[in-house]
């Protein structure tokens, strides 16, 4: 095995999301221009409320339809994969529609009692129609991916979001026009149909190909509700947390003092603009995780602690370091990126408030990854769900009094504090110990350059302008200073050639 394949694979991975990822949040700054702050918030609230429903109704399906078609595959049984995947597909049907069917039935109280805007009811029913599709769709995902079918599934993804906003910017301009309501139906119709499409590709290429008899037997089953069961147990608790967190949020803003307008905008402004624009560049830390969890698990089984020592080592300080670039960069750009992007003046405020956490989100990505390849998935659900719980608690308590203060308060604590716990128990596995001289090197000179950044971003020239201005500096500053703190060494540009180009990683 070579051993610049990781970071090959990492580079080729997140191309392909890149494209995925850049045209959504694209699409988001559109749609943020289309229907407002205090419409985005809504639609981020039915999303949420949807995504609760969604994991209820799948129950865990399409992480099971990846386990067991991974063990068919690498026991070189196609029937048995054949045989996975159709019984996900009819225990993911059955699941969603029931789901769907208690949905469309309380679609009405739930957005009275928990979301409190009753237009979010029909874009509700609208999901709820469309919950089998969306889980059938999941189940395929997982299916082509337990496979190593990636390339299709890649370009099929991509499909489906050219024509989720194709239809959606067709119904926007012809139908929704100015009306929120009608906008959340669009954005959710569009999603719907490009969903069930792509379905159908997915079902023709998967069950298309057909090798070796389907094995009889209900052992399947049983392998599948085994799997299923403790899945939808954790994945619902979490949801569950999730989705109240979001609903207290525009609602404990409203109580501190704003309209429910204004809630609903701050909740949309923070959700829906600054966290999309912030989180972007994460695409690399998401890749980078997914990479690592078969590569550290291969080491793990071999035993090979000194090469779960080099990528600890190399990832956590190549993760710092890329993760300290890109909030230095948030802080420095904040004001006339949003401009840009949004013509919000609140959303560069916010994205200047929030920039110095890139590094604890990001980092924290990237320490889950490791943890799930070392085979300690179970402590990282422990810590998630009490970090979860804690924001629940804290949300209910401070945004009445205090609101945007006691959310970002909130947020500050139970992150930082999933951060610690999740890196600590990880250097205790791994038996790392990172070098505090170099976090030091590193966090002085990303200050200095947002600083350098920031004061050239703050002139008085077009956004485009600054942007560009400010991003030139900033990498001029950060580079020099990099090198003339060896924070950057020889041996790193080394490493960097290598895994970009065709020789060995060591």
């Amino acid at each position: 095995m070579k051993r610049h394949s990781l970071f090959r694979g990492t580079l080729l991975l997140t191309a392909a999301n890149l494209g995925l990822r850049g045209s959504a949040m694209c699409f988001q700054v559109y749609l943020s221009n289309r229907i407002g702050a205090a419409g985005i918030g809504l639609l981020q609230l039915i999303l949420s409320v949807s995504f609760l429903a969604m994991t209820i109704s799948t129950a865990g399906v399409r992480v099971a339809a990846m386990y067991l078609t991974a063990e068919e595959y690498g026991a070189r049984r196609p029937g048995g994969m054949r045989k996975a995947l159709l019984c996900c597909l009819l225990y993911g049907l059955i699941a969603s529609v029931v789901g769907g069917m208690i949905l469309h039935r309380t679609a009405d109280w739930i957005a009275v009692s928990w979301i409190r805007d009753v237009r979010a009811a029909s874009s509700l029913r609208v999901l709820a129609w469309a919950m089998p599709v969306n889980c059938l769709w999941s189940v395929m995902a997982g299916y082509f991916t337990a496979c190593g079918r990636l390339k299709p599934l890649v370009w099929v993804e991509l499909l489906e979001q050219l024509l989720s906003i194709a239809a959606t910017v067709a119904l926007l301009g012809l139908w929704a026009g100015s009306d929120v309501e009608r906008a959340c139906i669009s954005i959710h119709l569009g999603n719907s149909t490009a969903t069930g499409i792509t379905l159908v590709v997915l079902l023709v290429l998967a069950l298309g190909h057909r090798t070796g008899p389907i094995p009889a037997g209900l052992s399947m089953w049983r392998r599948l509700f085994r799997l299923c069961v403790p899945l939808a147990a954790n994945d619902t608790l979490r949801s569950a947390l999730s989705t109240t967190e979001h609903l207290l949020i525009p609602r404990g803003l409203s109580r501190s003092g704003g309209s429910s307008e204004q809630a609903m905008a701050d909740y949309g402004t923070i959700h829906g603009m600054v966290f999309p624009v912030m989180m972007f560049p994460a695409i690399v830390f998401l890749a980078l995780a997914d990479l690592l969890v078969p590569e550290l698990a291969r080491c793990r089984a071999a035993l090979d602690q000194r090469r779960i020592h080099h990528l600890t080592d190399r990832c956590l300080r190549m993760g710092l370091l890329f993760s300290a670039a890109v909030a230095g960069l948030c802080y420095a750009l904040s004001g006339p990126l949003c401009d840009l992007l949004y013509h919000s003046e609140t959303a560069g405020l916010y994205l200047r408030l929030f920039s110095p956490l890139v590094v604890v989100l990001f980092m924290d990505t990237l320490v889950d990854g490791m943890h799930k390849g070392l085979g300690e998935q179970v402590y990282c659900v422990r810590v998630n769900t009490l970090t979860n719980l804690l924001d629940v608690v804290f949300l209910f308590l401070l945004l009445p009094r205090f609101g945007i203060a006691g959310y970002f308060f909130t947020f500050t604590l139970t992150h930082f504090l999933n951060f610690y716990l999740s890196l600590a128990h990880l250097l205790t596995v791994t038996g790392y110990t990172p070098r505090f001289s170099y976090i030091c090197k590193v966090l002085i000179c990303t200050v200095a350059a947002a600083l350098a950044a920031g004061t050239a971003a703050a002139l008085s020239l077009p956004s485009l302008l600054a942007c560009l201005l400010a991003l030139a500096i900033f990498g001029v500053v950060f580079g020099v200073l990099l090198l003339s703190t060896a924070a950057w060494t020889a041996l790193d540009t080394r490493w960097l050639r290598s895994v970009t180009g065709c020789r060995s990683l060591h």
